[in-house]
């Protein structure tokens, strides 16, 4: 294989993050006595999703993050609790949700056998290290890089330049990030000199194209192989 390091996204790459949230916030839920339904589970998703763009934007950091989402949604849904307490304990929730893409351990194990493999993630340090142990793929990740711990996000050059250290500088050439995240995984990736594999469900005609695109991370290994 003509690269020496695989870096993969976490989230919606190797991990259904759909279901560990799912998941978490139903657990927030009948823990307060409220019930899980799907019009407070898209409440959530909303709140949550608006404040990942704020900090990959470097609006928020990472421990306002957590707690901030807890509180606006407790103040939507008319919960008087500790949002800070809580914000505790649904990491615990969402670190519970180490589901995997479909294929995705497939695609790992064989991988693993051609390249050294790296996981690099815009994530909470607590939730990415305690899914990663409960998935089974640790054994197969030389490097775990997490905006949290470096203080940088996906796109900056810092968070990728972490990650480069932490494999030991390899050549440029031979590290390829696979990501879903065009705006984060792909751009991020490109700008800093690696080849991309972009997971999307199509391939945009007024976007530059990535090295390579995937509809389902189950093709990466063939189209790698045969290089």
């Amino acid at each position: 294989m003509h690269y020496q390091w695989i870096v993969f996204d976490a989230d919606d790459t190797l991990f259904d993050f759909g279901k560990a949230e799912q998941h978490a916030v139903g657990r927030l839920l009948t823990s307060h006595n409220v019930e899980d339904t799907d019009t407070h589970q898209r409440l959530y998703r909303g709140i949550n999703k608006h404040l990942w763009q704020e900090l990959e934007r470097g609006a928020i950091a990472p421990g306002e993050l957590k707690v901030t989402r807890i509180q606006r949604f407790f103040d939507e849904m008319g919960i008087a609790a500790d949002p800070a307490e809580w914000a505790d304990h649904f990491l615990d929730f969402l670190a519970e949700g180490s589901h995997l893409l479909e294929g995705a351990e497939g695609v790992v194990t064989q991988l693993a056998k051609h390249a050294q493999l790296g996981i690099l993630t815009n994530g909470l340090t607590r939730v990415q290290r305690s899914r990663l142990e409960r998935s089974g793929l640790a054994e197969h990740i030389a490097v775990l890089t997490i905006s949290e711990q470096v203080g940088a996000s996906k796109p900056a050059a810092a968070i990728f330049e972490a990650m480069e250290r932490a494999m030991q500088s390899p050549e440029k050439s031979r590290v390829l990030m696979v990501g879903d995240r065009y705006e984060t995984d792909i751009i991020g990736a490109r700008r800093f000199g690696w080849d991309t594999a972009w997971l999307s469900p199509e391939l945009p005609d007024d976007l530059e194209p990535p090295t390579y695109h995937l509809t389902d991370i189950r093709r990466l290994p063939g189209l790698l192989l045969e290089d």
